[in-house]
């Protein structure tokens, strides 16, 4: 199917095919799409869509060993760099709580990102885990694929460019999903086995920021995300190349500041994101806790984010944990 797509490509588009797009769509993301449907990591529109606000001065870090190399990146600048740096230590003590969703039994290799928010609880988008998830008459249940096979889901709290490690945390329960209908928040939990595959301990619990002082944020503040970029069909092809080097589906560090359109409801910020990072988490770089749940976006205009405050609250109303 590649090899025709690519030989049949100027057929195809002499047919139409990107008419309703402002920008040229090449043979190589037509082959990149594709590969994102093979590998279960390209947006359905349905979903809440990832999105680049500004398409220069914030970069997407690539994560390698746990830390981040702020010195050859694309798109970033003297400024975002010194801000990132002067916040390494945190940054660094964050980034192995973080990990990718991946699927098995499921035409998904993977779904997006996901985070430690509890000792043993794993916090993400309703929309990440809905793709492997369903509420049943007992509570929550792992969908069946064609053949009659319960999906399974893990979180692999590495999956780095170049990188050969692993640590594969296997989900062992859905414990909850906010309602597509009547629920007010894409959000969803999840519990992991005490032990990874390798019987190594989980990674600690990110710490959400205190309510009052989420309500002090203030526009501009520097904040950063974690988390897994894919290819985005809905995104400008050629910036995602400059932004992510051609490089996507690994760990990423991106930068970027609060939006004025906030509220109680919602955090705004401006980190480039692409599909895959439905889950990150969103870092307060001055108060070195978090501060919210991306969850999507608009190209171009801004991002969006569940706040602590709403993930603290649904954490005690939902499952009885505090945190």
């Amino acid at each position: 199917m590649r090899d025709e797509l690519r030989d049949r490509f100027d057929e195809l588009i002499s047919t139409g095919l990107e008419s309703s797009s402002p920008e040229k769509f090449t043979v190589d993301d037509a082959t990149r799409t594709l590969e994102a449907m093979e590998e279960g990591a390209l947006e359905v529109p349905n979903r809440p869509l990832e999105a680049i606000i500004l398409r220069f001065g914030r970069p997407a870090y690539l994560v390698q060993d746990d830390t981040f190399d702020t010195t050859s990146t694309p798109s970033s600048s003297e400024e975002v760099d010194a801000v990132v740096n002067a916040a390494r230590g945190f940054l660094e003590g964050a980034i192995p709580s973080v990990g990718r969703v991946d699927l098995r039994n499921h035409r998904a290799g993977w779904v997006g990102t996901g985070w430690i928010v509890a000792p043993g609880i794993v916090v993400t988008n309703r929309h990440v885990a809905e793709a492997f998830a369903v509420e049943v008459d007992s509570g929550f249940a792992f969908v069946e694929n064609f053949e009659g096979r319960a999906a399974k889901a893990s979180l692999d709290t590495v999956r780095e460019h170049g990188s050969g490690r692993e640590s594969v945390f296997r989900v062992q329960d859905i414990l909850w999903l906010e309602p597509s209908l009547g629920g007010h928040h894409d959000v969803a939990f999840l519990r992991i086995r005490p032990e990874g595959e390798d019987d190594q301990p989980p990674p600690s619990p990110l710490q959400l920021i205190e309510d009052a002082a989420f309500e002090a944020l203030e526009p501009s503040r520097w904040v950063s995300i974690i988390g897994y970029p894919a290819f985005s069909i809905y995104n400008n092809s050629q910036d995602q190349q400059r932004i992510f080097d051609g490089i996507f589906d690994v760990k990423r560090l991106q930068p970027g500041q609060l939006s004025a359109q906030m509220t109680n409801d919602e955090l705004n910020h401006d980190a480039t994101t692409l599909g895959g990072n439905s889950g990150s988490v969103v870092l307060d770089l001055e108060a070195e806790n978090v501060i919210g749940l991306h969850f999507g976006g608009l190209e171009g205009q801004t991002n969006s984010a569940v706040p602590a405050p709403v993930i603290r609250r649904l954490l005690q109303e939902k499952l009885s944990i505090e945190v």
